[in-house]
């Protein structure tokens, strides 16, 4: 049987390959949509959305986890399942918003969830060196994603109040949104609890970068 040559730090070659094809055509896709949303902001489909500013800040979110792994120092291999998972919720909130499917086709639950649980495993990762315990850097991820979220929910809440439109906010609206927070936020917190070592000298030694995938060196 053929043996699957993988790379120094134990990651196969067709899936590093199948994870940057993958990135660059979500991030292509993020952008078109975003310049179509720029372009066509006073189209049915988009009015009501503060669809420029999310058009801005579609691009520039894409840029965050490149920016990141580029600044800091002895970085090592490049993140790219992180920087997937940052870029597939602005693919769906941009192309759901273009096509007409944001709702139809319930993608705001789904960006909720991803977004949630992306905030609650970095912040748990960020903490985990911090704490006595592993479930006390889990926990602490999880508050600041529901904090987040709940942040979130009342800025949209002031927006509508204000005169914005389009937006289609209900009671219900609000309590899915929350109930999602909280599912992503348990699901970053399994993340933490699964990627960071028990112990916390070895957590100290690996520092907050290893589990998301920012460097690869580790302790021997």
């Amino acid at each position: 049987m053929p043996t699957l040559v993988r790379t120094s730090d134990g990651r196969s070659p067709i899936v590093e390959a199948g994870l940057a094809v993958a990135i660059l055509a979500a991030k292509t896709a993020t952008v078109a949509f975003a310049i179509d949303a720029f372009a066509n902001a006073d189209a049915p489909r988009l009015r009501g959305k503060a669809i420029r500013t999310r058009a801005g800040g579609y691009a520039g979110a894409l840029l965050v986890v490149p920016l990141a792994w580029w600044l800091l120092p002895d970085r090592g291999r490049y993140p790219r399942a992180l920087d997937l998972a940052v870029t597939v919720p602005l693919l769906l909130d941009a192309g759901g918003n273009a096509l007409g499917l944001y709702q139809k086709a319930h993608i705001d639950d789904v960006v909720h969830v991803a977004n949630t649980a992306i905030a609650s495993g970095v912040a748990g990762a960020v903490f985990a060196p911090r704490v006595d315990e592993r479930w006390q850097a889990a926990v602490i991820g999880a508050g600041v994603a529901i904090t987040g979220a709940t942040a979130w929910e009342l800025m949209e809440y002031g927006a509508m109040r204000l005169g914005a439109e389009g937006m289609d906010l209900t009671y219900v609206d609000t309590m899915a949104d929350l109930a999602e927070g909280f599912l992503g936020a348990a699901m970053g917190a399994l993340f933490t609890l699964i990627r960071v070592p028990r112990a916390r000298t070895a957590r100290n030694q690996r520092g907050w970068r290893e589990p998301l995938g920012l460097r690869t060196d580790r302790p021997t």
